[in-house]
């Protein structure tokens, strides 16, 4: 019976362990993305999820006209090549950014005239010898936003 007992606790103690690995990934971006100058706000469009090597994921997101984004990557990999790309989400799907034209950079900013749907595409690439080969590792995609800054058209005072 104690058998049977302690059996039955190591199951709920797996199961807990279990659920606390799989969620260790959602706060992921906050804490180990880069973060720019505290002139941007953290976006709520910003979030991570668990990769495997040799996979591609896509999340889309909205911006707006007259804002400034910085968005940066962040990964549990060994590797300096994980590719991420900003890809309008239009019918000709025009690519904006690609890291891989840009030595692998972890992070852009840009200025946005119109407000537009982006589609944000993370790849990890294939290593058939890496060690944790069959992990999932988290990868975390943090977005920052502001309002673009203008002068004033006609300044007085201050």
């Amino acid at each position: 019976m104690k058998v049977l007992r302690l059996i039955g606790w190591l199951h709920v103690l797996l199961g807990i362990v279990t659920v606390v690995q799989a969620q260790d990934c959602y706060y992921f971006h906050e804490y180990q993305c880069k973060f720019p100058d505290n002139t941007y706000y953290l976006n709520g469009q910003s979030r991570s999820a668990l990769f495997t090597y040799g996979m591609t994921s896509q999340f889309k997101m909205v911006t707006f006209g007259g804002e400034d984004y910085h968005i940066s990557i962040c990964y549990q990999f060994k590797i300096k090549n994980v590719r991420f790309r900003l890809i309008e989400d239009n019918e000709d799907k025009t690519v904006l950014f690609d890291n891989a034209e840009n030595k692998y950079t972890t992070e852009v900013s840009f200025s946005n005239n119109v407000a537009r749907r982006i589609i944000i595409e993370i790849s990890v690439p294939d290593e058939p010898t890496a060690k944790d080969r069959g992990t999932p590792q988290c990868v975390g995609v943090l977005i920052h936003s502001r309002k673009t800054y203008q002068e004033p058209k006609n300044k007085l005072g201050f």
